[in-house]
């Protein structure tokens, strides 16, 4: 009965503790500077969300990823302290350069009526579609 007890406090200990990864891309070329943060700290639960960071002088030309995952060391430290700290590995690649977004940008006016705003987002995703590239929308 014990047993089946510490079982089943094992299984639920592994089902919330589960590991994720995040990447946001921005539609930029990755170039070649990667910062990586291994111990992005955030405290109970993430309910104190990690400080921002900074790499407006490593990356000159923009961002091009940002992947932001909880490891396994992570996750031992996060049921170490029972989710008091709850550390992130946060790994930045910076955009190959000033030129390097790829896709067309379509403009949308200020005073657009709802059926011209329809009608350029309907020509953005059929020029996304068509070249399987990203593209951007100004307001």
């Amino acid at each position: 009965m014990r047993v089946g007890r510490l079982l089943a406090l094992a299984a639920v200990v592994v089902a919330t503790s589960a590991c994720y990864h995040q990447v946001i891309q921005t539609g930029r070329t990755p170039g070649t500077t990667v910062v990586d943060k291994p111990f992005a700290m955030s405290f109970i639960y993430g309910l104190v969300p990690v400080t921002p960071i900074d790499v407006s002088a490593q990356c000159r030309t923009g961002i091009a990823t940002v992947v932001t995952e909880m490891s396994v060391v992570n996750a031992l430290v996060h049921i170490v302290t029972f989710g008091i700290v709850s550390p992130r590995h946060v790994t930045v690649t910076c955009a190959a350069g000033a030129g390097s977004r790829s896709g067309t940008e379509f403009y949308v006016a200020r005073d657009a009526s709802p059926e011209e705003r329809s009608a350029v987002l309907a020509l953005a995703a059929e020029e996304s579609a068509r070249t399987q590239q990203p593209v951007v929308i100004r307001f």
